[in-house]
């Protein structure tokens, strides 16, 4: 799965389609960053099951059971990368470090815990190491290593338990406070490509409110930009130590690290926050080891961010998706659940939305006259707000020809109703047409593309063309009617613009001329085989390639 999103279920849009009963048309999908997988249910009807378990979203770990419904389809998730770290292989150089390290692995358990302390084991000192003991601190001293390594165990175990920014932040301070000996420390998160105050903690663990936040900016822009660690704990560079910052706050040792994870646009990593650490006295002493332990950290902390934000987007994605969810059950209502039953007329409709919920429909109205109205309109926009806005505009045709059967007038008052009451940002585009039985009619439009009347008697195709002006845009517009004729056999055809700008993979268009040469051919054979011959020929076309705008159309037909 190299995309950022896989999308599963019976839609032949979908990127791994399965056609079991059980599976909804847009059942889940699988969401990818540089942490890792995401399974997120899309609202399914019989759900989404990983392990035997009903989830609504699931963070995805190599041999996980997905299976979508209570039955049936069932997928097994796996990496690249197969290979577990077993504890008994951790070689961390004398033998009672290996064993803390066996007994902390069994309590907090976990691929993720095995392969962090795989990585700490060429951290640790082994026998003639270069590292020596540090000189201890007044006060604050840290301990010793392995008391030093067990606070990114206990930082790694923490989170296991929280999904909260604040107290991941907090946890990630106290950790980096107690091994280094700093009076004071900082996170920074990234907002906007600044960085910005998030949580400071004192050397005791007091919280500093952000009215105290204060740091190196020369530092923290240094490791912004170049996204390596700054240390200056037994003396500042000369670089740094005639700064402003630096000397107005008397600081004696500054500590700054980058926390990073790798961006899935890009093989460099991103810099997600910053952490960082001061002292007006002398720090204690960092040695090459407590700097590697900072370092370590640091990178646990950055992973642990970019999950944090994933879980966000997963959120974020959630609202989201339950919007679309409202959304796409209003533009199912606006669709009429049946045809109008003619004598003298066939009416054949077909719609189909794109994933992002477009605003195209269709609907008809029976006059107590005997006319028929007919309208198909596309809304600017996507989501809940087109949803709403074309709900609108069919309230508003329906209420206004209760009143009058002349279409000009009813658009004219509709494009100021719809101006009034939606953002400025949102129009629509129809065409609307008004039949009597014997085929007589009235056609106006708003921005649309013209409707083809294909003629029987002739086999030619006439153009319906409206110039009115888009619906909503400007109160001022003003609307007239056309009129025109069905005789027997003749065929009237209105689509929305998804239809003749679907593009196959090479991004070409399905074009006007190809729908105009379909409907020379097929018309004469009945709009039952027509609309069948533009699905294939469209389906033909794109070759599942996904479309970005909904495709509709409308056909009518004289019968009698």
């Amino acid at each position: 799965m190299e995309a950022a999103e896989t999308l599963i279920g019976r839609s032949p849009d979908a990127d791994i389609v399965l056609t079991h009963n059980g599976v909804s048309r847009n059942h889940a999908k699988i969401v990818r960053n540089s942490y890792g997988y995401a399974l997120l249910d899309l609202n399914s009807t019989n759900g989404t099951y990983v392990n035997g378990e009903q989830v609504k979203e699931h963070l995805l770990r190599p041999g996980d059971r997905i299976q979508l419904g209570n039955e049936g389809i069932e997928l097994l998730f796996q990496t690249h990368e197969g290979e577990e770290v077993s504890p008994t292989s951790l070689d961390l150089g004398v033998d009672e470090d290996e064993e803390l390290a066996t007994k902390t692995l069994g309590m907090w358990g976990g691929e993720a815990a095995e392969k962090t302390l795989h990585s700490l084991s060429s951290v640790l000192p082994s026998e003639g190491s270069p590292y020596p003991e540090p000189p201890l601190a007044a006060e604050g001293s840290p301990g010793s290593e392995l008391e030093k390594i067990s606070h990114i165990l206990d930082f790694h175990c923490y989170f296991e338990k929280t999904f909260s920014s604040e107290k991941t932040f907090r946890q990630i301070l106290k950790s980096a406070l107690e091994i280094s000996g700093a009076e004071r420390g900082f996170i920074l998160s990234k907002h906007n490509n600044d960085f910005h105050y998030a949580l400071g903690l004192n050397g005791k663990g007091g919280l500093l409110p952000q009215s105290d936040f204060q740091t190196s900016q020369s530092v923290v822009g240094r490791v912004a930009e170049e996204g390596r660690a700054v240390f200056m704990t037994e003396g500042l560079s000369e670089e740094f130590a005639q700064r402003k910052s630096i000397l107005a706050m008397n600081l004696r040792a500054v500590a700054c690290l980058p926390l990073e994870a790798l961006s899935s646009e890009s093989e460099q990593p991103e810099v997600l926050g910053i952490l960082y650490l001061d002292s007006t006295r002398r720090m204690h002493a960092l040695t090459g080891l407590d700097e590697k332990i900072l370092t370590k950290l640091a990178e646990e902390a950055g992973a642990v961010l970019d999950k944090l934000e994933m879980i966000k987007g997963l959120e974020e994605r959630k609202t989201i998706e339950a919007e679309m969810a409202v959304a796409e059950e209003t533009q199912r209502s606006l669709l009429p659940q049946s045809l109008p039953n003619l004598e003298n007329f066939k009416i054949r409709t077909f719609s189909q939305p794109t994933r992002h919920v477009g605003g195209d429909f269709y609907d008809f109205l029976s006059l107590p006259s005997g006319e028929l109205v007919g309208v198909l309109a596309d809304v600017s926009g996507k989501g809940i707000s087109a949803a709403l806005l074309a709900s609108l505009l069919q309230g508003i045709l329906s209420t206004e020809f209760q009143s009058t059967k002349q279409p000009a007038e009813v658009m004219n008052r509709a494009n100021k109703l719809v101006h009034q009451r939606s953002q400025s940002s949102r129009f629509v585009t129809l065409f609307l047409f008004l039949l009597d039985r014997n085929g007589s009619g009235q056609f106006v439009g708003a921005g649309h593309n013209p409707a083809y009347l294909f003629r029987a008697a002739t086999g030619n195709i006439e153009e319906l063309i409206s110039r009115g002006m888009i619906l909503g845009m400007f109160d001022f517009a003003s609307y007239d009617s056309s009129p025109f004729r069905l005789d027997k056999g003749d065929v009237l055809v209105i689509y929305s613009d998804g239809l003749t700008e679907a593009q196959n993979q090479q991004e070409e268009m399905f074009g006007e001329e190809c729908l105009r040469e379909i409907i020379r051919t097929e018309a004469p054979a009945g709009i039952e085989a027509l609309e069948t011959r533009i699905l294939s020929a469209v389906g033909e076309f794109t070759h599942g390639k996904a479309q970005s705008d909904d495709i509709t159309f409308l056909l009518v037909q004289k019968c009698n």
